[in-house]
Order: structure tokens, then C-alpha cells, then sequence
């Protein structure tokens, strides 16, 4: 009696096991990181100021834009303005451009480093 319920204690515990074990198949990439992390009020004062103060160019979406690409050569970048600056400070060495209603932050290296929509 003993032994069937150590093996069936052993049974469901490779069973168990064996499905928490398992990982969902990789159709998708990974999401990058983003280089900078910035919280929801500070998106919403980096909208505020930029997107209804700022009255700037949207630059026409050519391509679907990803966090941890390159910005291509063609997209002009702006500083972000003193006011963004002082009440965000992550963002005083970042650039971005707008596309769609939606700011591309991009670091100093031309990386893509976060997308507020």
C-alpha cells in the first residue's frame, strides 16, 4: 500500500514537473529593453509640453519604429526643450522626432530607447 502511493506520489510529481518545465514556442522577437524608464506622469508632462506646445512636424512612418533600432539617417532629432528638461531629467541628453501622435525617444547613440503613445 506503501509503494503505490510513494509511486503515485512520484508520478505526479514528474507530471508536475514536467509542465511547469515547458515554455510556449518563440513565434515572436523579444521585446528590447528600453534605455530609459520613465513613469507614467512623466510621459504625460513630456506629451503635454511637446505634442500641444511644441507644434512640431510629425515625420511620416515608413516603417514600423521598434525600441532598440537604430533611427535611420533621414529622420531629423530635436533636443528636448529646457522646461521638458527640468521637470524630466532622464530624458536632458535624449532626442526625439514624432510620428503618429506618439514621441520616439531616442538616446545619444541613435537607439530608439522608448515610445510614449
Amino acid at each position: 500500500m506503501k509503494r503505490a502511493a510513494l509511486a503515485m506520489a512520484l508520478a505526479a510529481g514528474f507530471l508536475v514537473g514536467g509542465a511547469v518545465a515547458q515554455t510556449p514556442p518563440d513565434d515572436k522577437e523579444p521585446i528590447p529593453p528600453r534605455s530609459i524608464q520613465l513613469t507614467a506622469e512623466q510621459d504625460h508632462v513630456i506629451k503635454e509640453i511637446v505634442l500641444k506646445d511644441m507644434h512640431i512636424e510629425p515625420v511620416p512612418r515608413s516603417a514600423e519604429i521598434r525600441i532598440g533600432e537604430k533611427v535611420p539617417t533621414a529622420i531629423e532629432l530635436r533636443t528636448f526643450p529646457p522646461l521638458v528638461a527640468a521637470k524630466v531629467p532622464q530624458v536632458k541628453t535624449y532626442k526625439f522626432f514624432i510620428t503618429e501622435n506618439q514621441i520616439v525617444v531616442v538616446s545619444p547613440q541613435n537607439i530608439i530607447a522608448d515610445i510614449i503613445k
